[in-house]
């Protein structure tokens, strides 16, 4: 149950924070109603506690990466207000290019940015048909396009988002509709595939150049990392450490992997028992499907047929 503030008296110092003189049940219904970006940030700053409750609320406004550019552009405007500071009260490109890289960002905001930065802003474009229809966002300073920031296809939803100078834009990360992320490096035209977060928790890490990119080592949401030889479409698994720190060494072609035993180590049955017995299903299943057993059952079945394999 709130307490009602205690009434002022006229001994009191001025508050330093007005909204704090009202009653808690006040304080959500004010921060509901405020909604542009630029009076987030002047709330915020004016009342830290009243922004970290609307933070912590969930407030969509509060919650949008556009407060932070909002709280950023209001910090710049301060200092522009000291005489001995010289910086320039509006956007950078820096800022814009973070807000554009945020899967958050929508281009319904991008009239707020026109507003509080004219000469630096962004600006969205649709072109193309079909398949190959797209929105464009740019960098756009007064009347003239900059560098390309972030290309959406609009029937499959998948994202591109690009990094460089006006003409010599690169591909740096690809979201997919299904949730799986690619990331790339290199140069415009050069650019490869270094690694892969699917949605489900494991990533995928790639070498090679552009087109030509192989895997090499996958992290298991599980913990599991598989580590992979060979050249693209032909990789194969030569290793597989569990989370328990077990190592098991695989020869063979891609899809007929056979586990083998390192040389120069030998397990006696008991420790292969033990070591399988310490796995979790998820992993004695992995193992048995590496060795071409059925991974029906439940774990003791697995571990049995395994030590019989």
């Amino acid at each position: 149950m709130s307490r009602s503030p205690r009434a002022r008296t006229e001994d009191d110092a001025p508050p330093t924070d007005w909204l704090g003189e009202l009653p808690p049940e006040l304080h959500l219904r004010i921060l509901e109603g405020v909604d542009d970006f630029s009076d987030c940030a002047a709330f915020s700053l004016a009342s830290p506690r009243l922004g970290l409750l609307a933070l912590r609320s969930g407030l969509a406004r509060f919650k949008d990466p556009l407060f932070a550019v909002a709280m950023r552009l209001l910090l710049v405007q301060r200092r522009c207000a000291d005489p001995f500071v010289t910086v320039s009260a509006t956007l950078n490109e820096v800022i814009l290019r973070r807000y554009a890289a945020d899967r958050r960002a929508s281009a319904d905001h991008f009239p707020w940015l026109a507003r509080v930065s004219p000469a630096l802003r962004l600006s969205s474009e649709v072109t193309g048909a079909g398949a190959s229809r797209a929105e464009h966002w740019r960098l756009r300073r007064g009347e003239e396009n900059g560098a390309n920031l972030r290309r959406r296809l609009l029937q499959s939803g998948t994202v591109q988002h690009y990094e460089g100078e006006r003409g010599a834009e690169r591909v740096v990360r690809m979201e997919s509709a299904d949730g799986e992320v690619a990331f790339y490096e290199g140069e415009r035209g050069a650019e490869r595939m270094v690694r892969m977060e699917s949605a489900n928790g494991n990533v995928q890490y790639y070498e090679g150049e552009r087109g030509a990119e192989r895997l090499v080592r996958m992290e298991l949401a599980d913990g599991m990392v598989q580590h992979y030889e060979g050249e693209q479409g032909a990789e194969r698994m030569v290793r597989m450490e569990l989370p328990d720190g077990t190592v098991l060494h695989y020869e063979g072609e891609r899809g007929a992997e056979e586990r083998v035993v390192q040389a120069g180590a030998s397990e006696d049955k008991a420790a292969v028992e033990k070591r399988y017995k310490a796995m979790r299903v998820a992993e004695l299943k992995s193992e048995c499907e590496r060795l071409g057993l059925a991974t029906t059952g439940v774990k003791a079945a697995l571990v049995a047929r395994l030590l019989a394999a």
